[in-house]
């Protein structure tokens, strides 16, 4: 039951931060457009921090999978 529950968990948090990538992607498309590279470069930085958060769910998801 309690792997059940983390499962789900996990599931609905990935989809949480790909639904934000999804939203800082286009926003740092948008800035691009405008030519603003200071509002560009700190939603890069954002999208980083989403990629290694989403790295880390997934190695947790591996460990938790063989565990």
């Amino acid at each position: 039951m309690n792997r059940l529950a983390e499962t789900a968990t996990q599931t609905a948090m990935q989809k949480d931060i790909g639904a934000l990538e999804r939203h800082v992607l286009a926003s740092r498309d948008i800035a691009t457009q405008m030519g603003d590279p200071f509002l560009s470069y700190l939603l890069s930085m954002a999208l980083f921090t989403i990629y290694e958060k989403k790295a880390h769910h997934e190695n947790e998801a591996l460990k938790s999978s063989f565990s």
